[in-house]
């Protein structure tokens, strides 16, 4: 308190009441001693003088006594007030001690228990009974620890800490202790907190959180931590080093750098996620991220809220590098595609193998041939040559047929240098512009030719024809064409082959014919002749035997 608060307070002001009394009753007293002495001197010397001095001095005589009588009356009655202060403060700190829940234990200077409160006893698993008269330090487990400390503690005064206590029945108890020496002269105060508890709960938090950092930093998986209300990352484990390429160091310097490395295509779609996960609940995406050296990789993320005081402050969740069942995932599909393009192919083969061979007449099997090119190869105009002579072509069949006059056109394959080639050097050739070639001329029915493919209809090392095929457009056809078409060229040879065989045949029969006609109309001239008795003259020639 300050010097103005100790004089206004009451037991200040009836201190100083008390105190003023006591001083003016001793002077009163004191007074009329000395008025008394004077009195009586004054009645040896002059009688006469004191019946007019005695009722003045057994006034003041009076009054001090009175005024001595209320002081000692005040004495008293402070003396009693102080007394039951003390009883109702000792009645309070029994009440506390004995109800207190942590243990209070009473020690003297050689650590022998005094008292101890039943939460001591409790803590210690000890009748009070038994626990008074002994020494603390055969609870301890390290007792030359503990009277070293306690050396040090009637030095030092206080002392705070943490022990292992073993308690009356053998249990392992942890407490928290502080002590206090000399709180009266040879008394020393013990207060053990029991935190049993609570340290196996931390131990059990320690060994979860090691186990935890040993998994984070061996996983090969990144477990992220994030802001909810920001989106910034909180943490993550090493793995974000080795599957970025960046250190975790950068992230912490920088929270949101993470966004930079998303794939720009991916990432409206991911933050945009990341946003709906705290009402969705749910986040699991897949998405290209940039590493460090440039290179772009495949991760696969997920993530689920976590709620704190019934509202969502962080995301949690788990990312994995997934580049390689990616690539996995595209070879296979790609083979997928390829086994579906090779079987398509191969089913477009055997219908145009099919339809090549169901019908020997040479113009069907022509119309047939450029019908099924066109289901595998995209052209804007089709063109079958055939070879009449060693360098003449005759255009047999054209699609579309936009301009039919050209069936039968004739035209040398010297005038065209790729033609030339196609037909001497027996190879197929794929022209992806005709514009950047210095030798091409566009002449009928190659005229307003981009793209153009040029395959030889090859039969025993012989080739029977061309099959031109063109596009307006320039670059359209691949490689990959080149080969449809030159698979499409094998059975169309054949057809061609069977529908020559086949007219050749029709021309034999239809000769063959004719001549079994007119025999047989010889024939029948000559048995009418023989019937009416004809008789050949010697100028007449005689019939021939046949």
């Amino acid at each position: 308190m300050s010097f103005l608060e100790n004089t206004l307070s009451p037991n200040y002001l009836t201190h100083r009441v008390y105190t003023w009394r006591r001083l003016v009753s001793k002077v009163a007293l004191a007074g009329s001693v000395a008025f008394g002495s004077i009195v009586l001197a004054i009645e040896t010397s002059r009688p006469q003088a004191a019946p007019v001095l005695i009722p003045v001095l057994v006034s003041v005589l009076i009054f001090a006594l009175a005024l001595f009588v209320f002081s000692l009356w005040t004495v008293c009655r402070e003396q009693h007030g102080a007394d039951q202060a003390f009883r109702n403060a000792d009645c309070e700190f029994s009440s506390i001690f004995q109800n207190v829940l942590d243990g209070i234990l009473i020690l003297d200077s050689d650590s022998r228990c005094l008292d101890v409160n039943p939460a001591g006893a409790s803590l210690l698993r000890i009748p009070r009974t038994g626990l008074i008269g002994k020494n603390v330090s055969t609870f301890f487990t390290d007792s030359e620890a503990f009277c070293r400390k306690w050396q040090v503690l009637l030095q030092s005064k206080n002392q705070r800490g943490r022990a292992q206590l073993i308690a009356g029945d053998g249990a392992s108890v942890v407490v928290d202790f502080s002590a206090a020496a000399d709180y009266l002269p040879g008394r020393h105060i013990f207060i053990l907190c029991d935190v049993t508890e609570r340290t196996h709960a931390e131990k059990a938090l320690q060994k979860s959180e090691e186990r935890f950092r040993y998994v984070a930093d061996n996983i090969h998986e990144i477990i992220w931590r994030m802001n909810a209300a920001t989106q910034e990352i909180t943490y993550v484990n090493p793995a974000y080093a080795a599957i970025t390429g960046h250190s975790v160091e950068s992230l912490q310097t920088n929270p949101s750098s993470y966004r930079e490395l998303i794939h720009p295509e991916d990432r409206i779609r991911v933050l945009s996620r990341l946003q709906e996960t705290v009402s969705s609940g749910t986040f699991d995406e897949e998405f290209r991220f940039t590493r460090a050296d440039g290179t772009i990789r495949w991760i696969w993320a997920k993530g689920f809220p976590v709620p704190s005081d019934g509202k969502t402050q962080w995301l949690v969740g788990t990312a994995l590098d997934i580049s390689s069942r990616k690539q996995a995932e595209m070879k296979i599909s790609e083979q997928l595609d390829a086994v579906e393009a090779a079987r398509a192919e191969a089913e477009a083969l055997r219908k145009s193998t099919l339809a090549l061979s169901q019908n020997l007449a040479m113009d069907s099997v022509l119309d047939t041939l450029l019908n099924c090119i066109s289901e595998l190869v995209p052209f804007d105009r089709a063109t079958i040559l055939l070879v009449e002579g060693g360098h003449e072509l005759m255009v047999a069949r054209e699609a579309p047929r936009s301009e039919p006059k050209r069936i039968g056109l004739t035209l040398s394959a010297s005038e065209n240098t790729f033609l030339q080639r196609v037909l001497f050097e027996k190879k197929a050739l794929l022209l992806t512009n005709v514009t950047k070639e210095s030798e091409w001329l566009s002449v009928p029915p190659l005229d307003d030719v981009q793209s153009w493919l040029g395959i030889p209809l090859l039969a025993a090392g012989r080739v029977l024809g061309i099959l031109s095929i063109g596009s307006n457009t320039p670059g359209i056809f691949t490689a990959e064409h080149l080969r449809l078409a030159k698979s499409l060229a094998v059975p169309a040879v054949v057809a061609i082959q069977n529908a020559r065989v086949h007219e050749r045949a029709e021309i034999y029969a239809s000769e063959l014919e004719a001549r079994l006609q007119e025999l047989s109309e010889t024939k029948t001239a000559l048995e009418d002749m023989q019937r009416i008795g004809f008789r050949p003259t010697g100028n007449d020639p005689e019939p021939s035997p046949t």
